[in-house]
């Protein structure tokens, strides 16, 4: 089991295009993040993000990432063109979670602790609405075609639908046990659920807010992304220190990459050739080449490597 606060044991992600080539990396117990250049595969600032930094969530633009930090309550805006941190803002009880809309307009964030959502204006600088959800809320993603938002509540055992426009939930789904990380479709149609506990990956109807199938993966799993044109899942097991690779059209494991130790995040670049792996337990990350399975290099960035959330950015 790995700790998620520090020294609190407890125990996301979706792809995105941009133009900046980089990986946005948290590492939480050395309170920096990483920058990576996703083309060389090589770490090219350390930037000091506050305590404990966790979550990160890049707008779909690309231009700016914002990382919090559940031990300072905090949540930092990064400058993803000056690779500068702007701005700190204080949000709740425990913020572990982030995701933002495709401007960057809003950052939408996890409180651990307090059992909500809040969701932050960025222009003001202000939590502009407060939502309850279910218990310790961990993973978001927003759907802005479908005016969604998506929230893992670990300890409820369910993901969270919620209007943003109303601010409602709409739906609550029960799922499997300890659900963490999210990841969703490039279609916006499914929606994929990582349990620790049970060591599944729930697979949500987004449409029809309905669970079709639950999927067999290594054990205690975190995080997962799927494959720009649909057709692969990628999970990362931090008891196995592995990456499950599935087929989206029958939900059958195709291969288990071995990376580094307790993998936590993980990304895709967009042309979906290949993968970025925070491995927590040995501050690493492991590049995947998609096509082979294999890893290619292994690059040292902190301590506690998590980047939980969408943390890469690259060209389409």
């Amino acid at each position: 089991m790995i700790a998620f606060f520090v020294p609190l044991l407890l125990s996301l992600s979706a792809c995105s295009e941009t133009n900046s080539p980089y990986a946005i990396v948290t590492n939480q117990l050395s309170d920096d993040i990483s920058i990576v250049d996703i083309e060389t595969h090589t770490v090219l600032k350390s930037i000091n993000a506050g305590e404990k930094p966790a979550g990160v969530a890049l707008s779909g633009k690309g231009n700016v990432a914002f990382i919090s930090n559940p031990d300072s309550q905090n949540i930092n805006i990064l400058d993803i063109d000056k690779l500068e941190i702007t701005s700190t803002i204080p949000v709740g009880l425990g913020p572990v979670g982030i995701a933002s809309n495709y401007e960057g307009t809003k950052a939408y964030i996890s409180d651990w602790f307090d059992h909500k959502v809040r969701i932050l204006d960025i222009e003001t600088g202000q939590v502009s609405a407060t939502i309850a959800v279910g218990k310790s809320p961990a993973g978001l993603i927003a759907n802005d075609d479908a005016k969604q938002l998506y929230v893992a509540n670990r300890d409820s055992n369910s993901v969270s639908f919620i209007d943003t426009e109303s601010l409602q939930v709409t739906h609550e789904i029960a799922v499997g046990t300890a659900p963490f990380g999210l990841a969703i479709s490039p279609d916006n149609t499914t929606l994929f659920v990582v349990n620790v506990r049970s060591s599944d990956v729930s697979v949500i109807d987004i449409k029809k807010a309905q669970l079709i199938k639950t999927i067999p993966v290594g054990e205690w799993p975190y995080c997962a992304v799927v494959s720009p044109n649909g057709q692969r899942l990628y999970v990362t097991n931090q008891d196995e220190s592995t990456v499950s690779v599935i087929n989206t059209s029958n939900y059958e494991t195709l291969a288990e990459i071995e990376v580094g130790d307790a993998p936590e995040g993980i990304d895709v670049t967009s042309d979906g050739k290949t993968l970025y792996v925070a491995n927590w337990g040995d501050g690493t990350v492991s590049v995947i080449d998609t096509n082979s399975n294999t890893v290619i290099k292994t690059i040292t960035s902190g301590k506690g490597t998590r980047a939980f959330g969408d943390f890469m950015h690259s060209s389409p």
